[in-house]
């Protein structure tokens, strides 16, 4: 190792280097005045200037090289908040939402009360009756050229299966309980406490169709149990309850049955005698710690378990994907058999517990949670630490919080924790052999045991193949470990094995504990006061009179006049020096995320400098106003210099996280012609796309939350998907609620009411106010009026609804709208047809010009999963298909996986302009995740109005906490007929020559739809 030691002559950077300085100076002095000036002697004023000067810059090279943080910090040495600095920890800007199946599981892994979780995507083609399955089976019909739920076709030909993607089984592994045993069954293992039948250990669980469906309410407690019948069975006992819940709710459970697993408590009396009065007894037991309380609170714990499971996969779930099912493994219960040598000094119980112990660690092996020390120890960096799911540990279902486990898990670890597919008894020997104590191991024998305790089928010696859905699980009441000492068998003390097997587990449980607030700190800096100023005159000899002393008036006016003047010209270095300083101070500002600022250039007004004769300000601040720091920053950056150079610095910050708004900005100088508001609006349009990033980078592939847990966040709410987000803050789209996209003032603005003597009247008025129309039917009050508009409204831009007839023997002509019960009739008669029509034309262009008013220029856009319209049952109804005419397979016989719709209104000002519309369909697509397909319509306001009350419906169904599936299906039905008769509206255009109707739209082929007018 080399010794330490301090440079004589360390190498300093040039702007560092006072003598490297002082030498380049005098080599401009030479250069530049080297004819004239000659004495560059020490003594030399101009000499003493510049190398005072020279100092002063080594003093702005130290200051700019501070620390990045002490620049950036405040007064009080801390950062401003993310949503003003950009500056993101890195806890909330370096993980994503969940994408992969290890990401979903580290979410739910951080749920209370989960030991582990597995997403099956059911992808494996080796696996039929688990590959793509979906709710119902679809097939697509050749013949019919349409989805369908039979499997042949009119023809008796078989159809083709559609299996689609995107949809997950979920199965979590929840943890035991002390009291209520394993929460992944709904079965009761009971001993009893009290009574003729204390002792005797009995199982019961209930068959009950809405128990087994899920469809009960566990949210509330259990008041009452008002009927009760119990009848013997070859098995044990059937039993009917009649229960009461807190709020009145009736329930009739039935059948629930009940096994005795242990009848005699202790070996050395006889059986108890346990008959139906006896377990009639034991059910009406109302205690808390009685049979009945204990299940239906086993049930509530699981439920609440699985409806957290289910808030969080549905705050996160993916765009174009959904979940199949979600519930608990199902038990596979393994017992062993085996004989086992131990030394004849080895601790036989504690043998036994740790043999135990390791079993069920290796059939269901837990998740370690790490620390984030621990993490940082083992060398990894914070990206690698941090590259998983986001998790808010402000999240709550049903107003509890959900995620209590902080720290970190590891690829590794959620490697070795996949479900188990085969156990092996090698495995198993392995494993025992290592105990300390044990010396051989022989005639071990695997079993597997059904959930009434018999045996299933026969025993394995050397692999166990696991079903698809279930968890292997130690079944320690049919395993048998018979230790030998010697040759000579021995039993463990129940007791005492018991109580070591216990502390086992708890070691287990109390690694998983990881203190929380698992984050890296954000550093703080330290408050430099980088803008303090002294000025070089202060570093000038006393001859010169020109420091803090000043000058005596009683000096030779000529001598004054000197020092006056050459404290002026140094007071141009002083206030260059004090810009640069000012504007080193004013980083945090000048990259800040603040819509107030109003400047990039930080003038400081100069301070603490002794006048001459008088004060420093009224002897060389001649223009007073100047003492303003926007009117002395406007000398050098004008407004429009402002706004380019913000722009400039907020496109710097978009380039670190490798994201560009030049084609938007573009377009937008294009769109608008105003360049001035146009930089201010893209500064908007950057600042909100840089606060909200961390959350727009890492929910891009994220979809809406159609469950939330708050009724209101269904509509009118922000509640959407991460695309819609992403894409509306890249394009300037300033409300990305999810709410009614329809022009609401457009009705009012068309049709209104006049009131005529006693009756009303429905009457449309141009835009100078003057009555064109006027229905032919009065009303008794404005609202049967206002009923009738409505009615006539939605059809009043087709040709259907005018009618133009013949008046006066072919003389005049009358224009009517019929588009609903009640006809409205022009006050005019027309003397041509064409002039009639023309008429007609002319309320389509008011129609037209309220759309495209202020009044409607509200951007907006739906993102329709088409994944979530998947039928659930027969009879469902089924999106169209387009096959090929030789009926070749090739993805488009699926509507349903990784495709979207979003369907935007066509009015807004920007929506209207076709560059724009190429430009939010490109960013659309790319933006959306590559595999799913997003189709884009442009529509019109009758078509938005049933859309927007249709998805509405839609989402109001689905998001319900249990589901209608009437309802559900219902409305599914209408808004897939309504999304599968959505046409785009284009802007008007005309067919012209070369020589004419330039100034007027083109035509743009596959841009352009025939109208009827």
């Amino acid at each position: 190792m080399p010794e330490a030691s301090i440079a004589r002559q360390p190498q300093l950077a040039p702007a560092f280097d006072y003598s490297h300085l002082r030498a380049e100076g005098l080599g401009h002095i030479q250069r530049l005045s080297g004819l004239l000036w000659t004495d560059h002697n020490l003594h030399d004023p101009g000499i003493t200037t510049l190398e005072i000067l020279c100092y002063a810059l080594t003093d702005l090279t130290y200051r700019t090289r501070f620390a990045t943080v002490d620049l950036m910090a405040g007064p009080d040495g801390r950062m401003d908040p993310a949503s003003l600095s950009g500056l993101a920890p890195a806890h909330e800007v370096l993980p994503t939402a969940p994408r992969t199946l290890f990401d979903y599981r580290r979410l739910l892994l951080r749920i209370e009360g989960l030991r582990n979780a597995w997403l099956d995507p059911m992808q494996n083609p080796a696996e039929p009756a688990n590959y793509r399955l979906c709710e119902v089976p679809l097939y697509a019909d050749c013949l019919a050229d349409a989805l369908s739920f039979e499997a042949k076709n009119a023809a008796n030909q078989a159809n083709h299966p559609v299996k689609l993607c995107g949809l997950y089984k979920v199965r979590v592994e929840l943890e035991i309980d002390d009291l209520l045993g394993s929460m992944n069954e709904s079965v009761l293992l009971y001993q009893v406490r009290r009574g003729p039948l204390k002792g005797a250990v009995l199982a019961f669980d209930c068959t009950d169709p809405a128990f087994l469906a899920g469809s009960i309410d566990w949210r509330a407690n259990l008041a009452s149990l008002d009927s009760l019948s119990v009848s013997s069975t070859p098995g044990g006992f059937d039993a009917t309850l009649g229960l009461t819940l807190e709020g009145g709710q009736a329930l009739t459970l039935q059948p629930c049955s009940l096994r005795v697993i242990q009848d005699r408590p202790r070996p050395d009396r006889p059986a108890l005698n346990i008959t139906a009065q006896a377990i009639r007894n034991v059910l009406l037991a109302t205690t808390a710690d009685a049979l009945l309380p204990l299940f239906w609170r086993k049930q509530q714990r699981r439920a609440q378990a699985l409806d957290a499971v289910r808030c969080v996969l549905h705050a996160n779930r993916g765009l174009c994907e959904d979940f199949l099912s979600i519930a608990t493994v199902i038990p596979y219960r393994i017992g062993i058999c085996a004989d086992i040598e131990i030394r004849p000094d080895a601790d036989l119980e504690e043998v036994q517990a740790r043999a135990f112990h390791g079993i069920e660690k290796y059939l269901s092996t837990p998740v370690i949670y790490r620390t984030l020390e621990e993490m940082l120890r083992e060398g990894r960096q914070p990206d690698e630490i941090f590259n998983g799911p986001f998790v808010d540990f402000a999240f709550t279902c049903n107003g509890q919080p959900v995620f209590t486990k902080p720290g970190f898990i590891t690829d590794e670890n959620l490697a070795n924790s996949e479900q188990r597919r085969k156990v092996q008894a090698s495995d198993i020997i392995n494993l025992v052999v290592d105990i300390d104590g044990v010396e051989a191991i022989s005639n071990l024998q695997l079993r597997v045991y059904g959930s009434n305790g018999l045996p299933v089928g026969n025993a394995v010696k050397w692999t166990l193949t696991v079903p698809a859905d279930h968890q292997p699980v130690f079944y320690m009441e049919g395993s048998k470990l018979l230790f030998h000492k010697a040759g000579i068998p021995y039993r463990a003390q129940v007791s005492e094995f018991q109580r070591t097997l216990d502390y086992l587990r708890g070691l287990d449980r109390r690694e998983l504990y990881v203190p929380p607030d698992q984050v890296l700190p954000v550093p703080r800096g330290r408050w430099r006061h980088t803008d303090a100023f002294y000025s070089v005159q202060h570093d000038f000899p006393a001859t010169y009179k020109i420091g803090a002393a000043g000058i005596s008036p009683t000096e030779e006016a000529e001598r004054i006049a000197r020092a006056r003047q050459f404290k002026g010209y140094l007071t141009f270095f002083d206030q260059v020096l004090a810009d640069y300083l000012g504007q080193l101070a004013n980083l945090r500002r000048l990259y800040s995320l603040d819509k107030t600022l109003d400047r990039t250039w930080f003038s400081q007004r100069l301070s603490g400098i002794a006048g001459s004769l008088g004060e420093f300000d009224s002897e060389f601040y001649s223009d007073t106003p100047l003492a303003d720091d926007i009117a002395r920053v406007r000398l050098s950056e004008t407004e429009e210099g402002f706004l380019e150079r913000r722009n400039r610095v907020l496109d710097h910050l978009i380039a670190r996280f490798a994201e560009r708004f030049a084609d938007y900005a573009l377009l937008s100088f294009r769109l608008t012609g105003d360049r001035l508001k146009t930089s201010d609006q893209l500064i908007e349009d950057k600042i909100d796309f840089l606060a909200e990033y961390p959350r727009l980078s890492r929910e891009r592939g994220q979809a809406a939350n159609i469950r939330p847990q708050d009724p209101a966040r269904v509509w009118d709410s922000d509640n959407i998907s991460g695309l819609e987000r992403r894409a509306g803050r890249l394009l300037g789209i300033d409300d990305l609620s999810r709410r009614d996209l329809h022009c609401a003032g457009h009705f009012d603005k068309l049709l209104r009411t006049l009131k005529s003597g006693d009756a009303f009247q429905v009457v449309i008025r141009d835009a100078g106010n003057t009555l064109l129309f006027a229905s032919e039917e009065t009303f008794a009050d404005t609202d049967a009026a206002l009923a009738a508009a409505a009615a006539a409204y939605p059809g009043l831009r087709e040709e259907s609804a005018f009618e133009v007839t013949e008046t006066g023997g072919a003389t005049t002509f009358t224009l009517r709208i019929v588009s609903g019960p009640t006809p409205l009739t022009h006050k005019h008669a027309f003397d041509t047809e064409a002039d009639a029509y023309q008429a007609a034309r002319a309320i389509i262009d008011r129609y037209d010009e309220i759309l495209a008013s202020d009044l409607c220029n509200s951007e907006g856009m739906h993102l329709i999963e088409h994944i979530l319209l998947r039928p659930f049952a027969k009879g469902d109804p089924l999106m169209r298909m387009c096959l090929a005419d030789d009926c070749g397979f090739c993805g488009e016989e699926d509507p349903y996986s990784f495709r979207v719709s979003v369907v935007l209104p066509y009015w807004p000002e920007r929506f209207r302009n076709l560059n724009f519309r190429a430009l939010l369909e490109r960013s659309m697509r790319e933006e959306a995740p590559a595999h799913v397909q997003v189709k884009i319509c442009w529509i019109g306001q009758r078509q938005m109005i049933a859309l927007d009350a249709a998805y509405h419906a839609w989402l109001d169904a689905r998001g319900a906490p249990l589901p209608d599936p009437a309802q559900v299906s219902d409305t599914a039905r209408t808004l897939i007929e309504i999304l599968e008769s959505l046409t785009t509206v284009y802007p008007a255009a005309s067919l012209h020559d070369c020589d004419a109707g330039e100034e007027q739209p083109i035509v743009r082929l596959g841009s352009t739809a025939l109208g009827n007018f």
